[in-house]
């Protein structure tokens, strides 16, 4: 089975670009702020290049969604305010310079 079998990468990139675009944020903006390329975010949201796990968790943070969220469409079973587990990969991130919060 290869991954696209699983992850439908069209309505990732579709994901992504709304949620973007409902944060107000420009692909310059979501490109520095996830440390990538402009154009790598148009190729995400157009589908044409799929995302690195360490750039899926980045966007993921950044557009303050959860990775199931961007990669399938679920919502997650807790708000990330009442879930530790969002905070603990908010401080990993952190920690590594992931993010810019």
């Amino acid at each position: 089975m290869s991954r696209t079998d699983v992850i439908d990468y069209e309505s990732v990139g579709e994901r992504v670009f709304s949620r973007r675009r409902k944060l107000g944020l420009t692909q310059v903006e979501l490109a520095k702020r996830v440390n990538v390329s402009t154009s790598f975010i148009g190729h995400i949201e157009r589908s044409e290049k799929v995302p690195s796990l360490d750039t899926m968790a980045r966007l993921s943070c950044v557009l303050d969604m959860s990775m199931d969220e961007i990669l399938f469409g679920a919502k997650p079973m807790c708000d990330r305010e009442g879930c530790p587990l969002y905070s603990d990969i908010a401080a990993m991130l952190q920690a590594y310079g992931l993010t810019d919060k």
